[in-house]
């Protein structure tokens, strides 16, 4: 029971799916709950497959794909898009206190609004071509993408420092260990594995991916802001998802 309280506070972290009173808001719990990120990125990325398998039945593929990405910002609440789009905008900004202060304001800006137009062209346009060349390949694609960016933002509390001293979530960052890691790691592995059965193994090679972008994508955070804050993780985890998508997409093109 203890461990499906965890998967439900993962869920209401990372999602609007409803959890009722399993989830717990309790720093503790939110830190215990990592583990069952790559789990929530399976389910969120299961039910995307899924609507669109059915949708394309109905529909010319280019509509299906966009009106998945729609459930999709419907499951997640935009949650990582948001981050995605902060971090940009604090690219305008000169010094870290300023960058910083941007992230904070929820308005979006011009560079924010660019980077969300950009992600959604590219996510449309790759799942398009990735569709004409391998349908079933582009459905496991699309869950892989998933888990390993919810796998990314553990891997960066790990990895980085929390920028913000006084921000409340700081707490839950600076919680994260590398047992959290490693059991989040071992989850990925275990949810990847009927994908890999399906299309193959090489499938687990995406790690590599990711854990490049995660790399990169940290050397980036800290020299930028001095470290990593919640749209930092929201702004890798779009990040991932969308190289995973065009790592797969490069590979199936040359072949």
């Amino acid at each position: 029971m203890q461990e499906l309280n965890r998967l439900a506070t993962a869920i209401m972290f990372l999602t609007r799916l409803p959890t009722g009173t399993l989830a717990s808001g309790e720093a503790t719990e939110l830190v215990r709950s990592t583990r069952y990120f790559p789990l929530v990125g399976f389910i969120v990325g299961s039910m995307l497959a899924a609507s669109l398998a059915i949708l394309q039945q109905l529909l010319p593929i280019s509509v299906s794909i966009a009106l998945m990405l729609l459930l999709s910002v419907r499951l997640t609440g935009a949650f990582h898009e948001d981050g995605l789009a902060d971090v940009a905008d604090s690219a305008g900004a000169f010094g870290v206190d300023r960058k910083l202060e941007i992230m904070r304001d929820s308005r979006v800006g011009t560079y924010g609004a660019l980077a969300l137009i950009l992600l959604v062209v590219i996510k449309l346009l790759s799942l398009w071509e990735l569709w004409m060349l391998a349908p079933q390949l582009c459905l496991a694609t699309l869950i892989c993408a998933h888990v390993l960016s919810r796998w990314s933002s553990v891997c960066l509390m790990v990895l980085e420092e929390y920028a913000r001293p006084e921000a409340a979530n700081k707490v839950v960052a600076e919680g994260v260990d590398r047992r959290c890691l490693l059991h989040a790691s071992l989850c990925t592995a275990a949810v990847l594995l009927p994908l890999a059965l399906w299309q193959g193994a090489g499938l687990y090679l995406l790690f590599i991916v990711a854990w490049l972008v995660v790399l990169l994508s940290g050397r980036r955070f800290r020299a930028v802001f001095g470290g990593i804050t919640g749209d930092c993780l929201g702004a890798a985890n779009q990040v991932v998802e969308v190289t995973v998508l065009l790592s797969v997409l490069m590979v199936v093109s040359w072949h």
